[in-house]
């Protein structure tokens, strides 16, 4: 899995980011602006992977955005994937 994909997991636990309390999606992509522009777009190609496949995290359309949470139900996954 991308490095910074697994920031962006490890991030989004640490502020306590699972199921109902979310945050929008184009805050987390602020995260990684500072990678290399190849490397943000492999980041992002995975990130959608996971949010589609895997079901790491959730998606819903609030306020006319799309914002994102950890899926409650695949907290071991995510703890796994991050150590």
């Amino acid at each position: 899995m991308h490095y910074a994909v697994v920031a962006i997991l490890r991030r989004l636990l640490n502020k306590n980011r699972i199921g109902a309390k979310h945050t929008e999606e184009k805050n987390v992509f602020r995260w990684i602006k500072n990678l290399p522009p190849h490397e943000r777009h492999d980041a992002i190609y995975v990130w959608e992977r996971i949010i589609k496949q895997e079901q790491l995290v959730l998606r819903c359309k609030k306020t006319g955005e799309n914002h994102i949470s950890l899926n409650p139900k695949k907290l071991t996954e995510i703890y796994q994937i991050i150590k």
